[in-house]
């Protein structure tokens, strides 16, 4: 399965913090059941570089922990086949930490996820790190809790699984400079 797809706007993101403008890194993931193009559930079609946005976002939740990583045989961390021990020394390993807890998600067939950063900010009556109901819009989506997005830096499609009991999602962004 191939890897997610770093978009534009991830990469103007990435430069807004290199030129130490003051946003955000990675400060957000959402998830997503996807669009109309989705149509084969073991085959997602791939992502797009010029992607501003999860497809159908349906969740979004702040990071829990980020932390530098290192490459180990024996590590607990398991992402994409590559082993990884939490370490305090600097590294350019970077690992950003979300989890969406027991009935946050039920329901939503998880077919998308995204990572975001920058000036992520939720409707005023959202409150804590889970926002649902996707990106909020006077007319289209008055019920949705994210206000401002933010930057999107990655997304991916992946083989949609349909999450219907109280199970918990944890996603892991690695980031490698």
């Amino acid at each position: 399965m191939a890897l997610g797809l770093i978009v534009k706007s991830g990469r103007v993101l990435t430069a807004k913090l290199l030129m130490g403008q003051a946003v955000e890194g990675i400060t957000h993931c959402a998830i997503g059941d996807g669009d109309e193009t989705f149509t084969e559930p073991q085959n997602p079609p791939a992502p797009d570089i010029e992607q501003t946005a999860l497809k159908n976002e349906r969740a979004r939740k702040r990071f829990y922990k980020r932390t530098f990583l290192k490459e180990d045989a024996e590590g607990a961390l398991v992402v994409n086949g590559v082993r990884y021990l939490e370490t305090g020394e600097e590294t350019n390993t970077i690992g950003i930490f979300f989890r969406f807890d027991e009935a946050e998600a039920n329901g939503i067939t998880i077919r998308e996820y995204g990572f975001f950063g920058g000036d992520v900010e939720y409707v005023a009556s959202a409150s804590g790190d889970l926002a649902m109901g996707g990106v909020f819009h006077q007319d289209t989506n008055p019920v949705g809790e994210v206000l401002r997005p933010g930057y999107l830096y990655e997304v991916k499609n992946i083989p949609d699984f349909n999450k219907i009991s109280d199970t918990r999602v944890e996603l892991v962004g690695i980031i490698k400079i």
